[in-house]
């Protein structure tokens, strides 16, 4: 039994970092500042873009895992 519980909590836990990290790059890319539509083209914007798309994929990455895991 203490065996079937790590597991399961090793899947829970990588489906959570999945849903987690392509939540975290869902709010870079949608959310926005008041300020930023006057702002236009800057590097606090394409960075903010950059680490929206490291977070997607990061979360597809920890997804691959999960799936990869979950078939063991």
């Amino acid at each position: 039994m203490p065996r079937d519980l790590k597991h399961l909590s090793a899947r829970v836990s990588l489906i959570l970092l999945a849903l987690g990290f392509s939540l975290l790059g869902f709010l870079s890319f949608f959310l926005h500042a008041k300020g930023d539509l006057a702002l236009g083209p800057s590097l606090e914007l394409h960075c903010r873009y950059l680490g929206g798309c490291f977070s997607f994929f990061l979360g597809a990455v920890f997804f691959g895992v999960a799936c990869t895991y979950w078939r063991r």
